[in-house]
């Protein structure tokens, strides 16, 4: 343990009551196809616009972006229908 915890020593004898059992057969057993893409499916990937959004520039744009794309295709539509 941690120094910082040695002082605790209500805290500490709580963290040495608890017992983590790791189940190592399920561990060492070969992962199906599925079970592989749906481990894929769920991790966690990078955000293709962070730095973009991370700029207020860029935080700006992307909030303004829709509306001005919403409102171009409500002008294309009343002139189209003309």
């Amino acid at each position: 343990m941690n120094e910082e915890f040695e002082k605790e020593k209500e805290l500490s004898n709580m963290l040495d009551s608890y017992k983590i059992d790791i189940p190592v057969t399920k561990l060492a057993q070969k992962q199906s196809t599925f079970q592989r893409f749906i481990r894929y499916l769920g991790s966690p990937t990078k955000d293709p616009f962070e730095n973009c959004t991370t700029q207020s520039n860029g935080y700006l744009f992307f909030n303004i972006f829709p509306v001005v794309c919403g409102l171009f295709l409500a002008i294309l539509q009343v002139f189209l229908l003309n």
